[in-house]
């Protein structure tokens, strides 16, 4: 406690002596689920909002002992379940409540790629292979223009950005904490050719974001009020974090996404109806399918054909559930199981059960396969 507040006092030192994503890092450090209070943000209005269907059995469910303590050891602050469309479990902790706005990271990139089924149904974009560059004039140079809307849903733009979660000076921290996205993206150059690797980077959505919003010919979060959380009737407004306040701010779209576990839980129920939302299809079916198609595309970092991505979503087609997930840093789900008309929503502050685990990227035991294999016990 004394250590942070030293830190603030320091903040308008730091400010001044090095570039405000170092200082934010710096006072920060590991980014939060509540970081919608420390960050500009831009609200995703709701219109009328619609209530999800809950079973009247649903406040006296019980869960077995072992998942509440697991749930409880990970910092989970929202566990939503639903079965058949209506919700048959719902628990909060932490002070938090079905209308408290958390960040649900990663699981923002699928979100990303409904926005973009969305603009290619309304003919907004005429296709996945049309160059980005169309949209977005900074791109139209060699190497860059060759990057399609296909290869930045695939993480195959093949720039030379690269992840690195620990420090404060790397892209990184710069994307998150920094006030200038259109900079970073601005400095890319291309490393491999597009389509042809697939890396996880957090880079493509927010390229793809950049082209979309010109295409669409409006900003990231009207967009989605206008054509998803008003159509699926959110109930509560989310907020967007952006990189600067103002009209000129760009939504941090491959993260930061604030909202609830009941209104992610409609994006599972989208996907689920194969992008119908009670007789309206918001998002062309083939576009979904597609979505949840692994890409085969060969793997940078494991050197063989990927087939656990499709466009910004997980697959996890291998499993005997054949579920698919929107994920998130510190285990944020959207989880479908179709077979089983399942879906549950996770929200939390950590996804490791040991302490020396965080970094690593294969943990003993999965917090997914932990909440999943429970979910289909009780429900299944």
């Amino acid at each position: 406690m004394k250590n942070r507040l030293l830190i603030l006092l320091l903040l308008p030192v730091l400010l001044a002596g090095c570039k405000i994503y170092v200082a934010r890092s710096i006072v920060y450090n590991d980014p939060g689920i509540n970081d919608n209070k420390i960050m500009p943000v831009r609200k995703v209005k709701t219109g009328k909002p619609l209530a999800l269907c809950t079973s009247p059995n649903c406040s006296t469910c019980v869960i077995p002992d072992s998942l509440k303590r697991v749930l409880k050891k990970t910092g989970t602050v929202a566990f939503l379940v639903i079965k058949n469309d209506t919700v048959v479990y719902e628990s909060y902790a932490r002070g938090y409540s079905d209308s408290s706005l958390t960040n649900p990271f990663s699981v923002t990139k699928s979100i990303v790629s409904v926005l973009t089924g969305i603009a290619l149904k309304e003919g907004k974009i005429k296709s996945l292979d049309e160059p980005v560059c169309d949209y977005y004039a900074p791109y139209q140079k060699d190497g860059l223009n060759k990057i399609t809307f296909k290869n930045l849903l695939c993480m195959s733009s093949g720039v030379n950005y690269h992840d690195s979660y620990l420090s404060p000076f790397g892209q990184t921290a710069q994307i998150y904490y920094g006030n200038d996205v259109r900079k970073l993206i601005n400095s890319f150059s291309i490393e491999k050719q597009p389509g042809t690797v697939f890396r996880y980077k957090n880079c493509d959505p927010e390229i793809l974001t950049i082209a979309l919003q010109n295409a669409v010919g409006m900003n990231m979060s009207d967009y989605a009020s206008e054509k998803l959380w008003k159509p699926i009737g959110a109930e509560h407004e989310a907020q967007w974090i952006v990189d600067r306040p103002g009209d000129n701010g760009i939504e941090k779209s491959y993260c930061c996404f604030h909202t609830d576990a009941r209104d992610l839980a409609r994006i599972g129920m989208l996907y689920e109806h194969s992008g119908n939302w009670n007789g309206q299809q918001i998002v062309d079916s083939s576009y979904v399918k597609a979505s949840l198609t692994p890409h085969h595309l060969l793997s940078e970092e494991e050197g063989k054909i990927t087939n656990n991505n499709g466009y910004l979503w997980w697959i996890r087609g291998g499993d005997p559930a054949k579920d698919f997930s929107a994920d998130g840093l510190k285990g944020q789900y959207i989880s479908v199981l179709p077979e089983k008309h399942l879906i549950f929503v996770r929200l939390g502050k950590r996804d490791w059960l040991k302490r020396n685990e965080r970094f690593k990227k294969h943990k003993t035991k999965s917090l997914y396969n932990i909440i999943k294999n429970n979910v289909i016990a009780i429900w299944g």
